[in-house]
């Protein structure tokens, strides 16, 4: 049974939704007019740097269509910072048609109540919406939100976060796999979290999302439990090749195939870590501090933690407290890593100033620490 369950794990991440796959061209033209370059600096308020790579994607011989998008966005309350933020993620807004394009949108989100504020920093951080269908896109999905939800709040959330959610088909996608989740006994907190936080993950084919779902359950998942949607979630939103490419650098560190499991039932979460960070993680854990990859993988919370602003730094202060006997041999690391900020400098870095000066200095990277290797007693003893 164990042997099965691994075999699933490392076979269905190839449960992709092919429209995950995005493209983009952009000129590598230097010769574009001047005058666009000036007027998206001048008019849009873009950075020059900004300003050049809007002026390869976009094309205008005149300025009357541009200026039709600008009054229109300041008529309806818009700030300069807002228009350069939605012009610089969407540039193809500059030339559309504001009678077509913007003003159903705009009327459509204000007029259920959507106040002009929280609708201008909707589109600050996803303006590509305004580029979808408001009959065969939006409505859609905002009333299928809307029976979900409830509150516009959490809507203007999710639209906020997921520029991927537009592509998705309420009643073909989104209803089937959310009744799957359902079916498996998935509570209501976390489905409404994955919608939220990774819609991609619900865009699989149903057949195929439905094989997901009852893997993560065989693997021993708690459907009721929060880790059951993570797990769904990273054998979903991944492709073939990236999984594969996350699981060669495991092993490449020592990691067997059944701690990888073991990691990824401990913090599925551990997964949607890139591959760069997985190898600079675990070249630091491994090689610099001399962990075992069997002690790793009972902590997989490692490779969610910022090796420069958390690991790195707070191991250099250990090491240097260990060197001059001041910690004692039955140091947690753990516990050390996972300690807030504020815990973390007043247990170790604050409460040591007298006796080590150097401390704070080796905390902020400015003071470097030679031979990190605190871990080979930690690898021992659990």
């Amino acid at each position: 049974m164990f042997q099965f369950l691994r075999r699933k794990l490392f076979h269905l991440y190839s449960f992709q939704n092919p429209s995950l796959k995005f493209n983009s061209q952009i000129s590598n033209s230097t010769n574009e007019p001047s005058f666009k370059v000036s007027y998206l600096i001048n008019s849009c308020g873009l950075s020059k740097e900004a300003a050049l790579k809007v002026a390869q994607i976009i094309d205008f011989e005149t300025t009357e269509k541009p200026d039709s998008v600008l009054a229109f966005f300041r008529n309806h309350d818009l700030t300069k910072t807002h228009i350069s933020d939605i012009i610089t993620k969407c540039p193809q807004l500059l030339v559309s048609n504001p009678d077509k394009t913007l003003k159903p949108k705009f009327e459509f989100f204000l007029g259920l109540g959507i106040s002009t504020p929280d609708l201008a920093r909707t589109l600050c951080s996803n303006p590509y919406m305004l580029k979808r269908s408001l009959e065969n896109q939006i409505i859609p999905i905002f009333y299928f939100l809307k029976s979900t939800f409830h509150t516009n709040k959490d809507i203007i959330f999710i639209f906020r976060q997921s520029r991927y959610l537009f592509q998705l088909n309420p009643q073909k996608v989104l209803e089937p796999n959310i009744t799957t989740l359902r079916n498996h006994g998935v509570s209501e907190p976390s489905i409404l979290k994955l919608i939220k936080t990774y819609p991609a993950a619900l865009g699989l084919k149903s057949d195929h999302f439905s094989e997901v779902v009852a893997a993560v359950k065989e693997m021993g998942f708690d459907p009721s439990g929060t880790f059951f949607a993570v797990a769904v979630v990273a054998m979903s939103v991944m492709s073939k090749s990236t999984w594969k490419g996350k699981l060669e650098a495991f092993r490449s560190f020592g990691w067997t195939d059944d701690e990888i499991l073991t990691a990824f039932k401990k913090q599925p979460r551990f997964m949607l870590t890139s591959e760069k960070k997985v190898k600079r993680v675990m070249d630091f854990l491994v090689n610099k501090m001399d962990l075992k990859p069997s002690f790793l993988c009972k902590h997989p919370n490692f490779l969610l933690f910022s090796l420069e602003k958390r690991t790195r730094p707070r191991c250099s202060v250990l090491q240097v407290l260990m060197s001059k006997d001041i910690l004692k041999e039955d140091l947690k690391l753990p516990t050390a890593l996972q300690l807030s900020d504020e815990e973390f400098m007043e247990r170790y870095v604050t409460k040591n100033k007298e006796r080590v000066p150097e401390i704070l200095s080796v905390y902020q990277g400015k003071t470097a620490v030679i031979g990190l290797d605190i871990g080979s007693k930690e690898s021992e003893d659990q």
